[in-house]
């Protein structure tokens, strides 16, 4: 697939992932009502603060995490499927990359989730939110294979499950791309497959494949949506507008769906836009038009696009830090510094975040980025 006319960053796509992370963080926002038997029964999601303009992203952004694996797929297809192919891009090459990448702060964020969660169980005889930090799931979290079907329950920095199932991804794309496999049938045939199991398997916890199976059919549809995109771009240019035009639509009855009328009055389900529809069509059709548009857009808008994509940078930094920062916060609760409904305010609530993306671009540019270069550097990859 040519893809020279595309620019070699995306910036809109970097963008709309740090949206997606800080919508993870909202949905996480619960947290708060959790004590030790679990979600509080007293607690009533529309008492979230901002709860009437924010209620998609507190009922779904944990949907979030399935634009990430969509997104990825989307990414290692366009910018390694046939450098690993044709062996421009070597397996150590390809591994120290994405070590250099995830690990670092991966390792640094459970360190500290390890030593904050002593002190909270030190103090209030239990672990808040994810009960099993003991030496075994230490392990598992040490080598990010917590979300392999190997843990008992919930451990240490829990959002880092997905983290888990990435690692899972890259070992199975670069098996396939370094057969030669992974076209766009390839690709829509496991997504299939895999979706089919997922939901086959729901009702099960961790333990199972789910959470693979899950992350397999999202990647592989990333794919999918690139050969897509990429066809349109070099085959058929006058579809643009019909994608522009279906994602603008899709998006339009998903906010309509949460805020005006529930679709699902008419189908028998109040999920019929809540659950499927984001990762089958709405996020497919947004990484499609995103990327065409940007590929079509001038000077000024690209100049724009990159003055923003620092949203983008703290997209893992966000991710990996909110759970630790949400520690911190109920420790303090446990020594009485902060009351423990502090939650339900909304400015308890704009604190947090103005706290957060501002330490999280800092962790970015202080931490990620150095170590990365460093051991790249180190090891000449």
């Amino acid at each position: 697939m040519d893809n020279r006319t595309w620019p070699k960053r995306l910036f809109a796509l970097d963008v709309s992932r740090g949206l997606a992370a800080l919508s993870v963080v909202l949905w996480h926002w619960q947290h708060f009502a959790y004590d030790s038997a679990g979600l509080s029964e007293s607690f009533r999601l529309e008492q979230q603060p901002l709860y009437a303009p924010l209620r998609m992203f507190y009922e779904e952004g944990e949907k979030g995490v399935a634009y990430f694996f969509i997104l990825s797929g989307f990414i290692f297809f366009w910018l390694y499927k046939d450098a690993i192919k044709s062996g421009r891009v070597t397996v150590s090459r390809f591994w120290i990359q994405r070590f250099s990448r995830l690990y670092p702060l991966h390792l640094a964020t459970l360190l500290l989730v390890g030593i904050l969660q002593i002190i909270y169980v030190a103090k209030n005889g239990s672990p808040w939110i994810y009960p099993l930090n003991d030496a075994y799931h230490f392990l598992l979290n040490l080598f990010s294979m917590q979300a392999w079907g190997l843990s008992r329950d919930w451990s240490f920095n829990g959002p880092t499950w997905s983290v888990s199932v990435e690692i899972f991804l890259y070992f199975v794309f670069f098996l396939v791309a370094r057969v030669r496999l992974g076209n766009a049938a390839f690709c829509l045939v496991v997504s299939c497959l895999a979706m089919v199991g997922s939901v086959a398997s729901q009702g099960a916890f961790i333990t199972s494949a789910t959470p693979i199976l899950q992350g397999l059919s999202a990647f592989f549809l990333g794919g999918v949506v690139f050969y897509f995109t990429a066809h349109i771009t070099h085959r058929l240019p006058s579809l643009k507008p019909v994608v522009h035009g279906a994602t603008v639509l899709a998006w339009v009855l998903l906010i309509v769906n949460f805020y005006v009328f529930d679709f699902g009055i008419l189908f028998g389900s109040s999920d019929i836009l809540a659950k499927a529809f984001p990762i089958y069509v709405l996020f497919p059709a947004t990484i499609c038009s995103l990327t065409l548009a940007e590929i079509d857009s001038g000077p000024g808008v690209k100049k724009w696009l990159s003055q923003i994509s620092w949203i983008g940078d703290i997209t893992y930094s966000s991710y990996l830090l909110h759970f630790p920062m949400q520690l911190i916060c109920a420790l303090a609760v446990s020594y009485g510094l902060l009351q423990p409904d502090f939650y339900l305010s909304s400015t308890a609530l704009i604190a947090f975040f103005v706290v957060l993306v501002p330490l999280s671009h800092w962790t970015f540019v202080g931490f990620e980025r150095p170590v990365q270069q460093w051991i790249r550097y180190k090891l000449k990859r």
